[in-house]
């Protein structure tokens, strides 16, 4: 007899068990639903992801020297600077541009002495803490391909007979600049010899048009 009250006064516990759980949780659901509900994104109040903006990309180049081989290998559609846009092409205010890729590759010219060692790209933008007082931003991709060397064929146009050494280059990178920032690229070299030379550094520069 004891031993069937008990199991009686168990069943009845469970029971209870049970019911208190099934009026308690539509409450936490709701509480879980409705904390959920205020992280929302809003024009208003946007939620800042890295994802949000649109893709960016440039070709810029860079001569050194008086030899006009140089320049020829810029090309037309070429140019040592771009400006960081305002707004996107959709219209979206743009925040910053974030440059995570840079390739390219360059050629040196009439002296075998010139080492090139490696890409900047230069900006305005500076960091939080600036302990050396830069005015501008440096940022470096350094040249590390072998370098090819030879002799431009004689009848190669304005490079006939000039000798000539190319390297490529290629970094994923986080740079930052921010919006009306003019950004350009230099070609870092050691040339300790004399004589006439030249040079000249195209690259790509990728990234993302952050606008929230």
């Amino acid at each position: 007899m004891n031993f069937a009250k008990r199991a009686l006064m168990f069943v009845g516990f469970a029971v209870l068990v049970a019911a208190l759980v099934s009026a308690l949780a539509p409450k936490a659901t709701h509480a879980l639903v409705a904390a959920l509900v205020q992280i929302t994104n809003t024009s208003a109040n946007p939620v800042p992801t890295y994802d949000a903006g649109t893709r960016f990309s440039a070709e810029l180049c860079h001569a050194v020297g008086p030899v006009s081989s140089a320049d020829y290998n810029c090309g037309a559609q070429s140019n040592g600077t771009f400006v960081v846009p305002l707004v996107t092409s959709g219209g979206a205010t743009v925040k910053r541009l974030v440059v995570d890729h840079v390739a390219g590759y360059c050629s040196s010219f009439n002296d075998s002495a010139l080492l090139l060692k490696s890409v900047i790209l230069s900006g305005a933008f500076i960091p939080d803490s600036v302990p050396n007082g830069n005015t501008s931003a440096f940022h470096y991709i350094p040249i590390v391909a072998p370098v090819y060397s030879y002799t431009n064929l004689p009848g190669d146009g304005i490079l006939a007979n000039v000798p000539e050494s190319d390297y490529s280059f290629g970094q994923e990178v986080h740079f930052s600049f921010n919006p009306g920032d003019t950004v350009s690229i230099l070609t870092e070299y050691f040339y300790p010899g004399g004589g006439t030379f030249d040079a000249a550094c195209v690259g790509n520069v990728e990234g993302t048009l952050v606008t929230q």
